[in-house]
């Protein structure tokens, strides 16, 4: 077999010269090699270890797991960490937990939370713990070889890669081919013998296309009787209790006293709604009684859509009068925040509905210098016109909270996957010329 670079190097000693001859007899010996060492390195290897981590695995999760996990109010989510169903999966073993709930309960950061929580909790442990977070944006992408890899690269983090995934590398590398879906679990699997536990959490399951979602659902009930998994899903699918060892179902919604943390630090970040608290301190509890578990219907996207709406009046009047007419569903909520965005002035809200259009038809996730540049070019252009382009954070402000950004990885998202839903609903009455203004767009660009 051939060896890596990494594995080749050569070590030369400087040698020490014997001494001079006598009345013209021959010279010494040679020396000892007492000089200094040189070492003669071809290739490094923990550059060729990154190396293969960027090859097998072009999907970073680490990223995502960070941004997600500053989205979670402090102190929320305990109730799912004490949980009965949690804590008997947490120490079983080749346990499946299936975390269901409605749109906007909560799901993608409480699993963050539990990401965090087995991270913090194992970590001097011989266990490990890796995660997918799905996206209905990143099929292409996400592909079941390429999501189980992306475990791998979790699981391998300052642990040796082991001498299969070498193999395939150098199988693959030089025909500039990729490793099949085997070949990928067969590494992944190898990882698993360094542990003695390993969890495995996907969230957004829902999200999967289907024809992938049954390789993907296989590729994980197969996994071995070392690995306890958790998905999260919404409960339109299902999980077969015969493919899942010691399958347990755990409904999630959001609760009550996370719900009171959120809002209370809502109150706190927003300037308006802290002056308006301050001169009438029993609004706090009235705006309490508007959004709790009941009137949310468990959806903690539901009260965040809420606040939003209300940390935008100016008086304790319009507050009254706002958390008297608060919507009861999402779509309601959406309809009221598009509604927001049209009463903005003329130039605040073609900049909204540009960066909607884009952000929601988009075949893959933009980056902040994609969408800036995108909203930057008119049709009249001759040329890029750096004097044109938005800063994110306006972008971001006229968007009425429909539009975030990982700040991880500069990825410009729809707030949730219910607001593409809402917006593909709407986009024949809304944004009737929407793939017409991209279109429009690109073709000024290939005419630079």
């Amino acid at each position: 077999m051939p060896l890596l670079p990494s594995e080749l190097h050569l070590t030369l000693h400087g040698g020490t010269g014997g001494d001079g001859g006598q009345g013209g007899g021959h010279g010494g010996h040679g020396g000892v090699g007492e000089g200094p060492i040189v070492n003669f390195n071809y290739g490094n290897k923990e550059e060729e270890r990154k190396r293969i981590i960027d090859w097998l695995s072009p999907i970073n999760f680490f990223l995502r797991q960070a941004d997600i996990s500053q989205m979670q109010e402090k102190g929320t989510g305990g109730w799912l960490l004490e949980h009965p169903l949690f804590k008997k999966w947490e120490c079983g073993l080749g346990s499946t937990l299936w975390c269901c709930g409605i749109p906007g309960a909560g799901k993608t950061v409480l699993v963050s939370m539990v990401v965090n929580h087995l991270g913090t909790q194992l970590q001097r442990k011989n266990t490990g713990v890796a995660c997918i977070y799905l996206n209905h944006k990143e099929v292409d992408d996400q592909t079941p070889s390429r999501l189980l890899a992306g475990l791998w690269r979790q699981l391998v983090l300052d642990r040796d890669i082991g001498s299969i995934a070498e193999k395939l590398y150098q199988k693959h590398q030089e025909k500039g081919t990729a490793p099949s879906l085997e070949e990928v679990d067969n590494v992944l699997s190898s990882s698993f013998k360094m542990f003695s536990q390993v969890f495995i959490i996907v969230d957004a399951m829902d999200e999967y296309p289907e024809f992938q979602r049954e390789i993907l659902l296989q590729q994980l009930a197969a996994m071995g009787s070392n690995v306890n998994l958790m998905i999260t899903s919404r409960p339109n699918i299902s999980l077969e209790p015969s493919s899942f060892c010691n399958l347990e179902r755990l409904d999630i919604h959001a609760m009550e006293d996370d719900l009171r943390k959120y809002v209370d630090a809502q109150i706190v970040s927003s300037p308006r709604l802290r002056m308006h608290v301050m001169k009438q301190p029993g609004l706090r509890e009235d705006i309490h009684s508007k959004i709790n578990t009941q009137t949310v219907d468990g959806m903690f996207l539901l009260a965040k859509l809420h606040i939003q709406s209300l940390s935008t009046k100016n008086t304790i009047k319009a507050l009254r009068e706002a958390m008297k007419e608060l919507p009861k569903g999402l779509d309601d909520s959406y309809d009221i925040t598009m509604q927001r965005i049209d009463d903005q002035t003329e130039e605040d809200k073609k900049t909204a509905r540009s960066a909607l259009i884009w952000v929601a038809n988009a075949k893959r996730p933009l980056n902040v210098s994609e969408i800036t540049a995108a909203l930057a070019i008119e049709p009249e252009d001759q040329q890029f016109d750096e004097d044109n382009v938005l800063d994110i954070n306006i972008i971001l402000s006229v968007c009425a909270g429909l539009v975030i950004v990982d700040k991880q990885s500069s990825v410009v998202r729809l707030v949730h996957y219910t607001t593409q839903e809402y917006l593909d609903k709407i986009q024949a009455e809304k944004f009737p010329d929407a793939h017409t203004e991209i279109t429009r767009t690109l073709l000024t660009v290939l005419a630079f």
